[in-house]
């Protein structure tokens, strides 16, 4: 197992050129799995079938974890099973067979940071559409766009030397917003070689930055069809609208303590109280956040203090 386990952890790696972190999240939740596994007295991971799934989710949930949490582990087995049946080493995926667990999370929608990297490290660049689709997508995370803004983005509102989008918003309203190195890199890499690429192909000329498979300007239909084949190829069992990244980048800069009416002016919202429905904190931030303020729990951390100089 530990074999066909480091297999999989290098298809990741040189292959797929997921990012450390990324890969070191799956080893986490496989590795949590042949623990299991071997207390089960199992030997391989062909005698997996849907009741021992089962019966490990069963475990977790003693261990109370998250749904959140479950799910994340469900999804990284899903695909590792996906590799173990390509590559013979197993006859079927019987993770297929279970479903994600409800979250209740749906107000408003987004991704945890770790699920949001993973979606941006799986996305496919062995293509000139898989490039585009790369450089969109970190754009969008980069810079909290929305749909009709990405198809409208053109190469003049584009300031590489200064790292700044120029986008014409909703309401006509016009803002200056930032993309960082990570965006940058995938998007000259996208301009230089694989829009020109498609453009050629039937003789387009015009200064949108992300362009069809034709060589024309994207539609809001094709960005979301983009987002969720995206996301499908990560995790099957679920579905996301691009504004899921666009909550996603909101949430996150709120989470790590920027102000809100600066995320108010990055996301060009006109009233502070459009802003404020990203104010939502997730499950192990409210979590976190208490056990660092509590009362008891500060108390009790000054006395393993004193104990430990004693």
């Amino acid at each position: 197992m530990d074999k066909q386990r480091d297999a999989f952890l290098d298809y990741l790696t040189y292959q797929k050129h997921y990012s450390l972190l990324t890969v070191a999240s799956y080893q986490r939740e496989i590795n949590d799995f042949i623990i299991y596994l071997r207390q089960e007295s199992y030997q391989s991971f062909q005698e997996c079938d849907y009741a021992l799934i089962r019966s490990y989710l069963v475990t977790l949930n003693k261990r109370h974890l998250s749904h959140n949490s479950i799910n994340h582990k469900l999804s990284s087995l899903r695909s590792f099973y996906k590799f173990l049946v390509r590559q013979g080493y197993v006859d079927d995926n019987p993770f297929l067979l279970v479903n994600a667990l409800k979250t209740g999370l749906r107000n408003p929608d987004f991704l945890f940071i770790d699920d949001m990297l993973g979606l941006l490290d799986s996305i496919h660049i062995d293509s000139d559409l898989g490039m585009r689709n790369k450089a969109m997508l970190e754009l969008m995370y980069a810079s909290g766009l929305r749909v009709s803004e990405v198809v409208h983005l053109t190469l003049d509102h584009i300031d590489f030397s200064h790292q700044m989008l120029f986008i014409h918003g909703k309401g006509n309203k016009d803002r200056y917003v930032p993309f960082h190195d990570e965006a940058k890199k995938w998007l000259v890499e996208y301009i230089n070689h694989a829009r020109i690429e498609l453009m050629s192909t039937t003789h387009q000329d015009h200064d949108f930055v992300f362009v069809n498979k034709r060589g024309g300007q994207l539609t809001n239909r094709g960005v979301e069809d983009i987002v969720n084949r995206c996301m499908r190829d990560y995790d099957p069992t679920r579905k996301i609208h691009p504004h899921t990244i666009r909550h996603s980048f909101a949430t996150h800069l709120l989470d790590a303590g920027m102000d809100i009416r600066v995320v108010q002016e990055l996301l060009g919202h006109a009233s502070l109280s459009t802003t404020q429905i990203y104010t939502h904190v997730t499950q192990e931030k409210l979590i976190e956040v208490y056990n660092k303020s509590c009362p008891r729990q500060a108390m009790e951390r000054l006395e393993e203090k004193k104990k430990s100089v004693d």
